[in-house]
Formats: C-alpha cells, structure tokens, sequence
C-alpha cells in the first residue's frame, strides 16, 4: 500500500512539473533570424524584430503574426513604444555595405509603423550603440561600446551625444516610474541614477563584481534585478545603490530577466536556458523552455509572455493557458 501511495505521489509531481513547463508554447516562426527584442504597446498590438530587417508585427495579441515588409537587411536590435503611434528601432548596419556610414542609426515612427524614418546619432563613429532606454517621461538614452552616450533631444528627434556615464561596454539599462534607473555591462559594471537620468553614480556590488551584466530590469521604484555573463544574478532594495548576488543554480551566460511583480520574475540565457522564481529571487528554478537556441529577450505585458531568441525561436506563455493549438499564435505571409 505504502509502495503504491509513493507511485501516485511521484506521478502526481512530475504531472505538476509537465503542466508547468507546458505553460511555454514553442511557435514556428517560418524563420531563422535571430529575433533580438519584442515588444507591445497594448494588450493587442506588438512587435517582434531581429536580423536581416525581421520584423513581425501583431494587432491580435500575438495569436496571428505578419511579416512586415523588410526596411533593409540591417540588423534591428531593439523595438520600443513610446505610446501608440510613437516607436523606435535600434538598427545596426551590415559590416560589409555600411561604407563611412556609422555603425547603429534609429527609425522612427509617429504613426504606429506605418512609416518609418531614418535618424543618425549626432556625430555618429564606429562604436557601436547597444541599446536604448526611456524613463516614464519618454526620456530617451542611448549606449554602447566604449561609454558611447546619447540623450534624446526635446524635439523629439535629435540624439545629442553627451560625456559618458562610464567607459566601460553599456548593454542594459532600464527606468522605474519614478525616475530610478540603472545601467549596466562590462566588467560588473553598474551605474543608478535618481533623477531620470541627469547624474549616474557607479552602484556598489556585493559578490559576483566582474561578470559581464547583460540585462538590468525594476520591479518598482526600489527592487531591481540585473542577469549576466556565468548565471550572475544581482539584487537591490534600495533603488539601484547596491546590489546583492542571488543563487541562480546555473552557470549559462544569462542574457535578459524581467519581473511580472515583486515576486515573480523570469530568466533567460544562452542554450535554452531559464530560471523562474516566485520570491524575488531568494529561490530561481530551471524550467524546460522546450528549446536549446539562445534565448535573447524575455517580455511581458499583462500576464501574457512572449521570449524571443537564436534561430527564429519564439515562446508564449500565460497563467491558466494549456498551449491547446487554438491558443497557440501562429504566422501568416501579407503576400500569401
């Protein structure tokens, strides 16, 4: 009896663990670029972007794809709302047909990517630009290698490049509501700001101080979260001053981390690679994201998930979903 009892209980835990995983849905994208960032604006309308000009775009909360029209072959780091019709594009140009052109150029539109413009960096070089963040201003920031700074200019248009907040390689950053933010890269390199971006100041680091941070995310104006290079996780409490190493149980390259709430946050990395915790961290768990590809971007928005990453790979997942294949988004061709 005892014996049977202990059957149905491991069967009954690894049903658990099965149902859980299945949360994640693996979607064919019908194609193999490296899809570096996605992004929506509202709980229907999205964005997914990454290279040789990808961009899929959603206005049915993800369940229909389209393939947008390609604006060129160069790579598109990053996609970011402002509002509805207000968006920009990170772009970087092909190595070998960007002749004196400088490295990364923006797009912009005002009418909800209809139409997109082109925009330089002011006094634009080879460095290139890694990533942009806005605080809840519509402030923007641009940054990347070697320190390159740019602010965003009142008109709304011109990037003013500006001393750096640090010379090291800047790959994240990002903004609570209220105005704290961090940004983050090379060689254990954070630097806080408590005023929207007007002074950074160099965070102190328990732990982990030289790793590589490849993504910086805040839950609220005091906890933030920053994932990097050997499974590094760091924390803070106190709006981006200091941070504290977590035990994340992994040694993979971390690559983005993003937070539902205070509580429950997810992890993803190089080789298929997530963590999920339910407790600010104190506890990370592998979970089996179906895929051993490079996982590069995790995103909510609401409590719908998307990650996107190496090879065209494209996840969903939200609370109460069984991946049914009535539920599983799927891509369409405009030309078909």
């Amino acid at each position: 009896m005892a014996k049977a009892i202990k059957i149905l209980m491991i069967a009954a835990l690894l049903f658990a663990v099965q149902s859980a995983n299945a949360e994640w849905v693996k979607q064919k994208t019908s194609t193999f670029s490296w899809l570096h960032d996605v992004f929506f604006v509202s709980a229907s309308k999205g964005w997914i972007v990454g290279s040789d000009g990808t961009m899929l775009t959603t206005t049915d909360g993800g369940r229909t794809w389209i393939q947008s029209k390609r604006l060129s072959t160069d790579t598109i780091l990053q996609v970011y709302f402002i509002d509805e019709n207000t968006g920009w594009l990170l772009c970087e140009r092909d190595i070998y047909s960007r002749g004196q052109n400088a490295m990364s150029y923006l797009r912009k539109t005002s009418d909800g990517g209809k139409t997109w413009d082109t925009i330089e960096f002011e006094n634009a070089g080879r460095e290139r630009v890694t990533r942009l963040a806005f605080n809840s201003l519509g402030w923007g920031t641009a940054f990347g290698e070697r320190g390159v700074f740019y602010k965003l200019q009142n008109d709304g248009k011109t990037w003013k490049k500006i001393p750096p907040a640090s010379h090291y390689l800047l790959l994240a950053g990002s903004f609570s509501d209220a105005g704290t933010g961090a940004l983050a890269g090379a060689g254990g390199t954070i630097m806080f700001t408590e005023d929207n971006g007007l002074v950074w100041d160099k965070a102190t680091l328990i732990g982990n101080t030289d790793a590589r941070i490849n993504s910086v995310f805040f839950a609220s104006q005091r906890l933030g979260w920053a994932v990097g290079a050997g499974g590094v996780v760091l924390a803070c409490s106190g709006g981006g001053r200091l941070w504290r190493s977590q035990e994340s149980g992994t040694t993979a390259d971390l690559n983005d981390v993003y937070f539902i709430d205070t509580h429950e946050g997810w992890a993803v990395g190089d080789n298929g690679v997530m963590l999920h915790t339910k407790n600010g961290g104190t506890s990370w768990w592998a979970v089996n994201s179906l895929v051993k590809h490079r996982l590069q971007r995790v995103y909510f928005y609401g409590r719908r998930g998307w990650i996107v990453g190496f090879g065209g790979t494209l996840l969903s997942y939200e609370n109460g979903v069984d991946g049914s294949l009535s539920d599983r988004p799927q891509l369409t061709n405009p030309q078909q």
